[in-house]
């Protein structure tokens, strides 16, 4: 009974126009690796759809081990219509530029007892649920919490990323 699931957090982006689609994929993958989860790229898949453009299902995912009963996880998917490639010169330099619609949706999740330590007996199970009632607050404060402002970060960073919004939000410090 102590192993429990809870999403953390969930963000949705949406834009429309140009963008530079492997900086965009790159920052996301970068993001989740510079805060130490395993990363995998558990789906990439491309359909043509006519002279629309192409549709793309793309599914980023991170896991980290926090401690021996906290795990957490972050999943980016990545849904794009209407996508197609142009070179375009942007300072003297060929660029491969992007243009569609996008959807990016970021849910994070963290998991107690990822080790099983209190499930199998009755007893155990009492003794997890006992532990998960001791450690109720300072598990939300410095997990669930930490992780929920991790997803809202990275919703704004890649908002930076597509010009979406100015350089600070509610959840920085100014200078």
């Amino acid at each position: 009974m102590a192993k429990q699931s809870v999403t953390t957090g969930r963000a949705y982006v949406q834009y429309k126009g140009e963008f530079d689609f492997d900086g965009l994929f790159k920052l996301i993958t970068n993001w989740i690796i510079s805060r130490r989860y395993e990363f995998q790229e558990k789906k990439y898949k491309e359909s043509a759809k006519g002279h629309a453009g192409q549709e793309l299902k793309i599914k980023l995912t991170g896991e980290k081990k926090e401690n021996s009963y906290i795990k957490l996880y972050v999943n980016v998917f990545m849904r794009g219509w209407d996508y197609k490639e142009k070179e375009v010169i942007i300072d003297g330099e060929r660029k491969i530029v992007a243009s569609g619609r996008i959807q990016i949706e970021i849910i994070t999740k963290a998991e107690t007892d990822w080790q099983n330590r209190f499930s199998g007996t009755p007893f155990k199970e009492l003794i997890g649920k006992f532990y998960d009632w001791v450690m109720k607050k300072e598990i939300e404060l410095l997990h669930y919490d930490v992780q929920e402002y991790e997803t809202l970060r990275l919703e704004h960073e890649v908002k930076k990323f597509l010009k979406m919004e100015t350089d600070t939000h509610a959840f920085e410090r100014g200078n």
